[in-house]
């Protein structure tokens, strides 16, 4: 009887753990998607509730960006785009951080430097609760070669 009560008190703690991942995950693809629209809008109000304070980018064109620049100084809000869209392919729960894994798509606007190529890349996002709220902490992207 013990044996039993054991194994269904484990099955129960750990259907609610799968129930709060799922709910989590739900939660993060949602917050990617947000974070796509207000980087193709450039609103840095939205961004601003997004990213932390110390967010740090290791970006496509080979430069890091380190956290202690303002949202307004960011580069990826000095570029425009014609389309950008995110695909999460993964998304893993450890606690209060969540790894986002998958692929983007960035149509740049043409300008002189860049006649509309298609960029394809792979990202990782980090992000963390604090103070209640899912803050992106640390990026990686790289362009996938042609």
């Amino acid at each position: 009887m013990k044996k039993l009560t054991l194994s269904l008190l484990c099955a129960v703690c750990a259907c609610h753990l799968v129930a709060q991942d799922q709910s989590i995950e739900s939660e993060i693809k949602r917050l990617e998607q947000m974070e796509v629209q207000a980087v193709l809008k450039k609103d840095t109000v939205t961004l601003l509730k997004l990213w932390d304070k110390d967010y740090v980018v290791n970006a496509p064109d080979n430069k890091i960006n380190f956290a202690g620049k303002t949202t307004l100084d960011r580069p990826v809000l000095q570029r425009s785009r014609t389309s950008f869209t995110r695909d999460v392919e993964q998304v893993i729960v450890r606690g209060n951080i969540v790894f986002s894994m998958g692929s983007e798509t960035v149509v740049p606007t043409e300008d002189k430097t860049n006649t509309q190529n298609t960029v394809k890349r792979r990202y990782t996002n980090i992000w963390m609760k604090k103070d209640g709220s899912w803050r992106l902490v640390a990026r990686h992207a790289n362009v996938i070669c042609p």
